[in-house]
């Protein structure tokens, strides 16, 4: 979607005048609109990726919330992961982020592209939980804006008055809570402070982007591979 489209309700004029770098908003959805860019079926098939002949890996950047609430990071924490030990944690309530994802399906490369229209280079991480209260983040800042797409599920947000740097994450305080479902979509301004609670198993992916600097990002075009015939018809 166009980005003008995504924020149409605010527009483009009042988004940069009002809310970029100042405050959050929700747009609501009554329908999923977000349901193509991502779904549990390709999540299940990221997953079952993880060491798949117990050698070969190709899930660099999976990331796990722990049950002590602290980050697993299997590009660079120094301790492995089994598949079954991550099955475990999955089925525990730990929160999987699959980081860097935007290269998992055509839609989601190009929401990247819209983005990058008006921001600097960026990226797509989801977040996926299995249950109501699984294990997430506690309260922290996100160094740049941040664009929510709630794809399944239900979670609420606690948003908060400060900002990172205006004190620590255990001594701001509460400006805001609501709830997502399928096809809302949240704006975040960087460095400020929020959180989750997950209500049920849920789908987020945050689109979040470097600043505009004065030079646009050209992502490359996704490439069409299927052999000609396959569009013919044959």
């Amino acid at each position: 979607m166009k980005f003008e489209e995504l924020i149409a309700p605010i527009g483009l004029e009042r988004f940069y005048d009002e809310y970029k770098g100042k405050k959050h908003f929700v747009i609501k959805s009554k329908k999923n609109i977000f349901k193509n860019h991502f779904s549990w079926k390709e999540f299940d098939n990221y997953l079952n990726q993880i060491k798949i002949n117990g050698v070969w890996d190709r899930t660099p950047q999976l990331q796990v919330v722990l049950p002590n609430g602290e980050k697993w990071c299997k590009k660079k924490s120094p301790t492995e992961k089994t598949r079954e030990e991550l099955l475990e944690l999955w089925q525990g309530g730990s929160s999987f982020i699959l980081t860097l994802s935007e290269f998992l399906n055509e839609t989601m490369w190009n929401q990247c592209r819209e983005f990058e229209k008006h921001y600097g280079i960026g990226q797509a991480n989801i977040y996926c939980s299995n249950q109501k209260d699984a294990k997430c983040f506690g309260i922290h800042a996100d160094s740049t804006d941040n664009f929510l797409f709630h794809v399944s599920g239900k979670i609420r947000w606690y948003m908060y008055k400060e900002y990172a740097g205006q004190c620590s994450p255990q001594e701001c305080t509460i400006e805001e809570t609501f709830e997502l479902d399928d096809g809302d979509l949240l704006y975040i301004p960087k460095k400020k402070y929020h959180r989750v609670d997950t209500l049920s198993p849920r789908i987020s992916i945050s689109f979040h982007f470097r600043e505009f600097d004065g030079k646009p990002y050209i992502r490359k075009e996704w490439y069409d591979w299927k052999p000609e015939e396959i569009y013919n018809g044959r």
